[in-house]
């Protein structure tokens, strides 16, 4: 998979906020909207471990993904170039990431627990003006190896 950037992509590095009580994540801020004052719709989407979600585009919609809990794959394809991303999300490097339309995505979840994803789309889903177009993004996944997988591999040679 190519690893070349898909233009408005964003990758957000993220620092949590700890201390002895917990802790505190800003996931996304209105500088990271670009300024914008109107307000579309917060939420949490779930995949099972192995299981892949979304693998669609949006004509008009950008949305905003972060990893709250598990571990997974978001595979981004820019539906008129073809170009490819693969981006690690997990909960111990916080990140959020920027889908902007044109953009097919799909999730994967590569971990042994529920991957758990806070999204932000910036419009609300309207069943009357639909704008989620199916993409089959997930065509490399076959020879994608899993996280779960290296890393289970990476421990074992750590032990040894």
């Amino acid at each position: 998979m190519n690893e070349n950037n898909i233009p408005g992509v964003e990758i957000i590095p993220l620092r949590p906020h700890r201390d002895v009580r917990g802790g505190l994540l800003k996931v996304l801020m209105r500088h990271q909207l670009g300024g914008a004052e109107r307000f579309g719709e917060i939420y949490l989407s779930w995949a099972e471990p192995g299981a892949v979600k979304a693998e669609h585009y949006h004509e008009k919609t950008c949305e905003w993904f972060c990893a709250l809990r598990g571990e997974g794959i978001l595979w981004l394809e820019e539906v008129n170039s073809g170009r490819q991303m693969r981006i690690e999300m997990n909960e111990s490097a916080p990140i959020t990431v920027r889908v902007p339309p044109g953009v097919a995505h799909a999730v994967q979840n590569v971990g042994e627990q529920r991957l758990d994803l806070l999204a932000y789309a910036d419009r609300p889903y309207n069943p009357h003006d639909a704008d989620t177009i199916p993409f089959h993004v997930t065509k490399s996944l076959a020879t994608a190896e899993p996280l779960a997988n290296r890393n289970r591999a990476e421990d074992k040679q750590n032990r040894l």
